[in-house]
Parts: structure tokens; sequence; C-alpha cells
């Protein structure tokens, strides 16, 4: 899913591949704190003392990995994004490819569902993010870049799919995933706790070109 729905952030103030296992396992508290935090008080009304006592680390722990909670928010989408990609590509590399096309596109439907469906905490936290980068230039511009820099690793994914299905998209790859990402917000904006899934399979179905008989 683009951003929410990764050349890496130019300003995200830690290099998450440049980490030592233990400040890696204490920004990965941090960020999940803070989806704790930000889903039940909203970003403006969390403190970065909240999010500390709720990681059970201090104020100091927080600064050393984030500017600011800015930061951590671009923190949450990049890991989010990465998190998304791998499984994906793990999900791949596990479809049968024995099955009938239409078995072999409800079950890859149905993993792709699973996967891309966050908890009811990352969902409101994701939504959150989202009205305060339309009023943050300065976050907007970063989550553009996340999106830039996932958006071909997700082409390549679904263009890869497709292809191991004998199936064709009846739009281009990119249009196929706005309309998901916009599906994802606008269930999440009704109610954080929807099952996208059972409107995803029929979606996705009136958007291949089956091979004929």
């Amino acid at each position: 899913m683009q951003w929410c729905m990764q050349p890496g952030f130019a300003d995200y103030h830690v290099a998450m591949t440049e980490l030592t296992p233990r400040r890696e396992a204490t920004v990965a508290r941090l960020i999940e704190a803070a989806i704790e935090q930000f889903a039940a008080r909203g970003i403006d009304a969390t403190s970065v003392e909240q999010i500390c006592e709720a990681a059970g680390f201090s104020r100091g722990a927080f600064y050393s990995n984030f500017a600011s909670k800015d930061d951590l928010c671009a923190a949450m989408i990049h890991q989010f994004q990465d998190r998304l990609l791998t499984e994906l590509s793990t999900m791949v590399a596990e479809i049968p490819t024995n099955a009938e096309t239409s078995e072999q596109l409800a079950l890859v439907l149905d993993k792709i569902a699973a996967v891309i469906s966050p908890t009811p905490q990352m969902t409101l936290t994701l939504l959150e993010i989202r009205l305060r980068a339309h009023r943050n230039p300065e976050l907007y511009q970063r989550l553009v870049e996340a999106d830039e820099r996932t958006l071909p690793q997700q082409i390549a994914f679904i263009e890869h799919l497709i292809s191991s299905l004998g199936i064709e998209l009846i739009l281009p790859t990119d249009q196929v995933l706005r309309i998901f990402e916009a599906l994802f917000f606008y269930d999440a904006h009704c109610d954080p706790n929807a099952d996208s899934r059972q409107v995803m399979a029929p979606l996705a179905l009136a958007l291949v070109r089956q091979p004929e008989p």
C-alpha cells in the first residue's frame, strides 16, 4: 500500500539500516507505543512524554532517535511500508502454481487482504498521519517521498503477480493501486474495524481480464 498505503527518507532522523540491535528495539518500541497513543488520543493531543511513558523510556531515548513527532510519524510509515513489501514478497513465493487461475486469484486476494489489513489502532494512526500531513507541508512532502520510494516496488509486485497468474489488468497498474488505496481509507474513515476483504475480492475480479478458455 502506498504511504497510507519507499529511495529513502532524506530527512529521516535515524538511518534504520545503521541501527544496532538494541537501538533498533528501542525505535520499534517507541513506534509501537506511539501507535497506541495516537490511536487513543490523536497525534496533536499526544505528548512526547506520554509516548515515552507508554514505551518505558525517557525523553532522552525519544530525542536520540527522533527529532520530533513528525519525524516519528515518517519513521512509522517507513516501517509499515517495509513490512508490507516484505510480507507480500514472501506471499508471492507461496502461491501454488498447479491450481486453476480462479482458485489462485481467490487465494492471492485473501492473502493480500490479510497482509495489508492493519490493526484498528494502526488504521486510526494512519488516518491521523494523513490528516496531519495535509496541515503540515514538510510532513506531507516526506510522505510523498515515501510514496515515490515504494511505488516502483509495489508496481513490480503486482505486475509479477498478474503475470504469474496469467491474467491482465484492465487499467494501468498505478491506477489500480490508487483504487485500492482509496478503498482502504474510505473504509477506515467510516469504520476503523471494517474488513475490506468483502469488497476487495469482487473489485479485484472486476479489474482483471482473464484469459479466454
